[in-house]
């Protein structure tokens, strides 16, 4: 406790100079802390070295590098809710807005356009498309080869997609890449890859029997 003000203190100094805000202050306090335990358990006062000199180092290290640590955590957390809201405006996206307010009945067609297609983008992921990695989720073996069964079908079903169509799916689901980077990469915008997204993923619902979505869902 005597030298937590030598926490806070060198805490404070790289709090404000921070480039990076999802870490708040007390973790960069905590981290201090757990940095300055290090220096009480290691601290060998025949080296001739004041403790703080010592302290303040090891508390510096901690913090950079439990913010390394955090920053990227952060960062993936980031990516990925940025990565399911644009799958969700990808579904979500409607034709030119009608002169008219949407119906009740039309709204909900809608939500399970949306909700179907999500479906798929699960499958996607689950399954890993592009790799060999068998499912696991599946309690019983009558659910498991099913679901098997209808992965062996989504796959057959992509090789019949275009080539972008393909490319933007592997990127997305199996790349862990966000549109702006796959449209970067493809030479093309971010709403041609939302464009070449939904319609892979229409075209492979429509592959699909809606009742095997159904139980996906339910």
């Amino acid at each position: 406790m005597a030298y937590m003000p030598l926490v806070k203190m060198i805490a404070g100094t790289l709090f404000s100079a921070r480039s990076f805000d999802g870490v708040p202050y007390e973790e960069y306090v905590q981290y201090g802390a757990e940095g300055l335990i290090h220096a009480l358990k290691r601290y060998d006062p025949q080296q001739g070295v004041k403790f703080e000199s010592y302290a303040s180092h090891r508390i510096r290290g901690a913090i950079i590098t439990g913010l390394e640590k955090a920053t990227e955590v952060n960062q993936q957390v980031s990516t990925l809710r940025r990565m399911a809201q644009e799958r969700i405006n990808s579904l979500a996206a409607l034709q030119p807005a009608p002169s008219r307010k949407a119906t009740p009945q039309e709204s909900f067609d809608r939500l399970v356009e949306v909700s179907l297609g999500l479906a798929v983008a699960y499958m996607l992921d689950d399954s890993s498309l592009f790799s060999d990695r068998t499912p696991t989720h599946w309690d019983d073996g009558a659910s498991n080869l099913a679901y098997k069964q209808l992965q062996t079908r989504l796959l057959a079903a992509v090789q019949h997609l275009s080539q972008n169509e393909q490319k933007v799916l592997d990127q997305h689901y199996f790349q862990h890449e966000p549109f702006d980077l796959i449209a970067q990469q493809m030479g093309l915008t971010k709403g041609r890859i939302s464009q070449l997204h939904r319609s892979a993923l229409t075209k492979l619902r429509a592959t699909l029997a809606v009742s095997h979505l159904g139980e996906l869902i339910g």
